[in-house]
């Protein structure tokens, strides 16, 4: 009988009064097991954290001269790796290296660029070479840095994904991307069909950044079948663009220019033009790691409705402004962003509205997880929707947008992750290559 399983039966088993005493014996126990299992192998303990997609089974297989364990205090290398997109569409990768125990105090920060047009197995060839070079210094210090062999190969594949190149650029740094998705889902009672095409453009540089887009959407919708049916459309047509300057290291000004057709909001056209100004705390090229920004944005909105609205308007034209402050901070204890947002329409201080949002998964004792995912908003700005009574369908299908003076949604865990704290096993058997299917 395994040993766990045998506490879990003993635990079972305690009378109701003992329960909190039989309890805290097996986290002892858990702690001691844990302790033991360390002390068991010198190999380096490595912990991955993953804040943007890794394939760990390839990691796994491709370095496979350290234990990776499950519990980051268990670890004596903690590997934190972050992303950010770069003006190109890639990505750049920022691989963060904490020495703990015997390796107090060796750290070390690699950095690689994934660029936009590469396939994911170039990618993860990129991710297993920069974790080695990051893991040499370690493994030097160790009985194992022996038998390290050292070689060097002209003809890598940094070398051919490499972005930079002594060639002019004939697109002087601009990126362009364009696209259709289609979906289709339904029974006998019921069917959707969804249909959007997009197209966007940007160019980036240290100093100025913007970024258009434009898209259409179709979505139809049925319930039930033959004359009985009741069935809708929704179209939407948008186009956006974000231009912003580099003042310093922490201030950037630009604007935000949006426009929009929807039956959906009752928006035969809307349009957004909004100045702004942001304030970093934190110098923007440690955005990576920490993000603080206060930014405030002004300017006027005008709306052209489809129907009259409740406030009896069939168009108009309003100035409006917001103050929101935005955090983000990925640490090898977690990650937690959020953000607060206040804005209101001058011509009626009361069309307000004041939004909070949060994201947080915190790594609380070894393996045990805190995980949530929550958006809050008090709602009183919403000038748009139509007057008259509300039908049934209009709530069962939400066919268009309805008065509320709130919204919200929410998500949240716990994990607690125990026993065996090296994995450095890949079996994929039934795993079906990688890949999946849903119906």
């Amino acid at each position: 009988m395994r040993p766990y399983f045998a506490i879990y039966l003993f635990i079972i088993h305690c009378p109701p009064p003992m329960k909190y005493l039989c309890l805290f014996f097996f986290l002892l126990i858990s702690i001691f097991s844990s302790t033991a299992q360390n002390s068991a192998n010198n190999n380096l303990r490595v912990f991955l954290d993953c804040q943007s997609y890794c394939d760990q089974d390839f990691i796994k297989r491709e370095i496979n001269f350290v234990d990776y364990v499950n519990d980051r205090f268990q670890s004596n290398i903690f590997i934190l790796i972050n992303s950010q997109i770069t003006g190109s569409g890639g990505r750049e990768y920022s691989l963060q290296f904490s020495g703990r125990e015997n390796f107090n105090g060796v750290n070390d920060t690699l950095n690689y660029i994934r660029p936009a047009t590469a396939t994911n197995d170039e990618d993860r060839l990129l991710l297993v070479q920069s974790l080695k070079m990051g893991l040499v210094k370690y493994v030097a210090r160790t009985d194992k840095g022996k038998d390290l062999i050292i070689s060097y190969n002209t003809d890598t594949i940094s070398n051919s994904l490499s972005t930079e190149t002594s060639e002019k650029d004939p697109w002087n740094l601009w990126i362009f991307n364009v696209g259709v998705n289609g979906y289709m889902n339904g029974d006998k009672n019921y069917s959707v069909k969804s249909f959007n095409s997009n197209a966007s453009a940007s160019r980036i540089t240290e100093k100025h950044k913007t970024t258009t887009s434009i898209s259409f959407n179709i979505n139809h919708n049925r319930f039930g079948e033959g004359e009985d049916a009741f069935e809708y459309t929704n179209k939407s047509y948008r186009a956006s663009n974000t231009t912003v300057w580099s003042i310093s290291d922490r201030f950037s000004t630009g604007f935000y220019f949006s426009a929009l057709k929807s039956d959906f909001s009752n928006y035969n056209s809307f349009l957004d033009l909004s100045p702004a100004i942001e304030y970093n705390f934190f110098p923007y090229k440690e955005s990576n790691n920490h993000y603080f920004g206060l930014m405030y944005k002004i300017g006027p909105r005008y709306f052209d409705y489809m129907e009259e609205t409740i406030f009896f308007r069939m168009s108009e034209t309003r100035f409006q402004h917001n103050l929101s402050l935005n955090v983000s901070f990925n640490q090898k204890w977690g990650q937690v962003s959020g953000s607060a947002s206040y804005g209101h329409y001058f011509h009626d201080f009361s069309k307000n509205r004041l939004s909070f949002s949060a994201y947080t998964d915190i790594r609380l004792y070894k393996g045990l997880s805190l995980t949530f995912n929550g958006y809050y908003a008090f709602q009183r700005d919403q000038l748009n929707i139509i007057k008259g009574n509300i039908t049934n369908e209009d709530l069962l299908t939400r066919r268009r947008q309805l008065d509320s003076n709130y919204s919200f949604y929410s998500s949240f865990g716990v994990r607690y992750r125990f026993g065996s704290l090296f994995n450095n096993v890949v079996n994929p058997r039934f795993d079906g290559g990688g890949g999946g299917m849903f119906f």
